[in-house]
């Protein structure tokens, strides 16, 4: 069973009704039974990243993810916001602390050509081969929805998996050994984002 974490910031819904379509059992949920029993773990996001945290620790879920996701090494994925809570700060409206599983800081988008946020289809340049990305050529397109992301770093303890170009390039996936992070929205992103969410849920880790 794959856990799609409620935390009132995911377009779950969203997310369960495609992995519902690929035919993977699956379930929205925050209660602690349902994250120790499944075999993977999703943390959508759509908000601000302060929000993002304030509702982890409300739910009181940082202590779970970090024993299921870190301790016990499930395999995670995270969307959009959920790819950026797993960094270690953000400066959206102010400076804020995130879960640190892996060593990126969230930052605006540096474009003065591009309009913010960055909405809509852009391409995605594959870097190297990675299981959630079989299946997809180099240069697809996927849907986006952001103003801030991560830029590759000297001290990364993460593989980028894939870059976007939008005035500079950013990443756009990552994995750190059983911790996956996309941020683009592979359930707006029709067959292609289906494809991702399939290699994700098929992975033995």
């Amino acid at each position: 069973m794959i856990c799609i974490i409620d935390y009132e910031l995911g377009n779950v819904i969203s997310v369960k009704n495609a992995i519902d379509k690929l035919g993977y059992a699956c379930k929205i949920s925050r209660d602690f039974k349902d994250i120790s029993i499944a075999q993977g773990i999703i943390l959508p996001g759509v908000g601000s990243f302060e929000k993002g945290m304030v509702n982890l620790k409300k739910y009181r879920l940082i202590d779970i993810l970090k024993n299921e996701v870190i301790m016990k090494r499930k395999k995670f994925l995270g969307i959009c916001l959920g790819l950026q809570l797993i960094c270690e700060t953000s400066e959206e409206f102010g400076n804020h602390v995130g879960l640190s599983w892996v060593n990126a800081n969230v930052k605006k988008i540096a474009s003065n050509k591009q309009r913010l946020p960055h909405v809509g289809w852009n391409k995605i340049k594959i870097l190297k081969e990675n299981p959630l990305f079989n299946g997809i050529s180099n240069e697809t397109m996927f849907y986006f929805n952001h103003s801030f992301c991560i830029y590759k770093n000297k001290n990364q303890n993460y593989d980028i998996l894939s870059e976007c170009d939008y005035g500079n390039n950013f990443v756009a996936a990552i994995q750190n050994k059983n911790i996956f992070g996309i941020q683009p929205h592979p359930e707006k992103s029709q067959n292609q984002g289906l494809k991702v969410l399939d290699n994700f849920c098929k992975l033995k880790i």
